[in-house]
């Protein structure tokens, strides 16, 4: 792994092309992350407050961008809860709100409504369906809910937060609805203080966890590379990979003590 990646970051720079880096380059820390998903069956979206790499396959996204500011996390907009289909992807790949009635599962945000407070247009954003995935209700409203409530804390506290939040689907995964919206096997999120130059990361399975479980969860960037594919900061020099190597500390990540 660590020789391919050291071969790719030695590639042209025209090699980690991403819509995101020309259209909303403001989400992302030293590049849009690259993904080993097949060319033509996925979508790059920009929303106002976040960006998406959407699957067509598993009618979900495989990650969401955010750059998590004060502005973001303070403002006056409150939640509304209408959640609704993505316009912005083909009819034909879209989830759709009957996709998850009868079935066990939160329509679960990867870029909550609570990091997109700064009006009711950008709050409204974060409830299309392109930016939800099929989460067991204990794993949203507990040990997910603990950790974006945390990242929002690391915010407040002077931190400045890039955050990618995204999904695993481990072979014989299952799906809901007419739509076959896959259901993720795990979950992830990769954090990065910009500011402090620390990253962590987290890595859960999608099922009911106690909350105080949290910090057992904690590992590294490399290691969410590792089991996903994915490639977060492309464009780090070889001196700056101790960013994404790093094993984190978890004293220096005030809410996770």
């Amino acid at each position: 792994m660590k020789k391919l990646l050291t071969l790719l970051l030695l590639a042209p720079a025209l090699a980690w092309a991403n819509p995101i880096d020309d259209a909303c380059p403001q989400f992302a820390l030293r590049g849009a992350p690259v993904s080993p998903q097949p060319a033509g069956t996925t979508q790059y979206l920009c929303k106002q407050n976040y960006a998406i790499h959407y699957r067509y396959d598993t009618k979900t996204a495989e990650y969401v961008l955010e750059h998590i500011t004060l502005a973001s996390i303070t403002g006056p907009a409150k939640r509304k809860d209408d959640f609704r289909p993505d316009p912005a992807i083909p009819a034909q790949y879209q989830s759709k709100l009957a996709d998850y009635a009868g079935y066990p599962f939160d329509r679960g945000h990867l870029a909550p409504g609570a990091d997109n407070t700064q009006n009711d247009a950008i709050m409204s954003e974060s409830f299309f369906l392109s930016n939800m995935v099929p989460q067991v209700p204990n794993h949203n409203r507990g040990i997910w809910k603990q950790l974006e409530t945390a990242v929002r804390n690391w915010v407040l506290e002077g931190k400045d937060i890039y955050v990618v939040s995204g999904t695993i689907y481990q072979p014989g995964y299952q799906t809901i609805g007419a739509n076959k919206v896959g259901i993720p096997t795990h979950m992830w999120k990769v954090i990065v203080d910009r500011k402090g130059q620390k990253s962590i990361a987290f890595l859960f399975p999608n099922a009911p966890l106690p909350v105080a479980d949290l910090p057992k969860y904690a590992t590294s960037v490399a290691e969410i590379e590792r089991v996903t594919g994915i490639n977060f900061m492309p464009q780090l020099t070889l001196e700056q990979q101790r960013l994404e190597t790093q094993v984190p500390n978890l004293a220096e990540w005030s809410s996770l003590k």
